[in-house]
């Protein structure tokens, strides 16, 4: 039996939010060596010139974000290689253990859906975490708005009943935190939709929550209602996760 959950799943896929897509990579971090390794294995999908301001970040392909979730004890621990586990996006559906077409998905947290070529994680509510391609890195998008064609529980994960999303808590995260890849989520989710530090500029990505991104979550909380308290909890994570 596997010994890693479907929540877990869903979890270790949350964290990554916001983080690049690395084609044949699984949650290493990024590194010029990695670069110039994947590059020379995949010339074709490292035509791009931001990789290197994407060093230093967690990485993935689409199917690496659930190996990553396989491989990795935590959702920011060092993944593990295993080569008997070790497959394509249509290779995982292959082995799940229970499949059928996108129109029957069941509401489950942690169900994988596909489509040729391409793998996402179902966390419920209609959602779903992919690590979309390069120009769009880990990102949230709703099931509806994607071509999916096909649902699949996998082998690698106990599925647990019954479980509600919102049993899957991200953390809390305020001032003074530091050393989390929860915060550089936060920091790079700020940046995405255009809230800046203090002194006028993006973020740095550093998982160090300091005075810059106090004040951009703070920014970012009065513009869509919530309790200005420079604090991402429960109610700031749902906000900023939506697509």
């Amino acid at each position: 039996m596997a010994n890693k959950t479907n929540l877990y799943l869903v979890e270790y896929a949350k964290a990554q939010l916001g983080l690049p897509y690395w084609y044949g990579t699984y949650g290493a971090i990024a590194t010029e060596e990695l670069y110039k390794a994947k590059k020379k294995q995949y010339p074709n999908n490292y035509k791009a010139t931001d990789f290197p301001s994407q060093y230093g970040l967690r990485v993935h392909d689409c199917v690496g974000l659930i190996k990553g979730a396989m491989w990795s004890e935590t959702p920011t621990s060092k993944p593990k290689y295993n080569k008997d586990e070790d497959t394509s996006a249509n290779g995982m559906i292959k082995r799940c253990t229970e499949r059928g077409p996108i129109e029957t998905i069941p509401d489950i947290p942690g169900i994988l859906v596909h489509k040729d070529g391409h793998i996402g994680v179902y966390i419920g509510d209609g959602y779903v975490i992919e690590a979309k391609g390069h120009a769009s890195g880990v990102v949230q998008t709703r099931l509806k708005d994607r071509p999916w064609t096909d649902w699949g529980k996998s082998q690698y994960f106990t599925y647990v009943q019954d479980v509600k999303l919102v049993d899957i808590q991200m953390p809390v995260l305020k001032k003074g935190l530091k050393g989390l890849q929860e915060i550089k989520t936060l920091q790079i989710l700020l940046n995405t939709k255009g809230f800046k530090g203090a002194d006028g500029k993006e973020l740095t990505v550093d998982g160090s929550f300091g005075t810059n991104t106090d004040y951009a979550l703070r920014v970012y909380q009065e513009s869509v209602g919530l309790e200005v308290d420079g604090s991402c909890g429960k109610k700031t994570w749902t906000e900023i996760l939506k697509n």
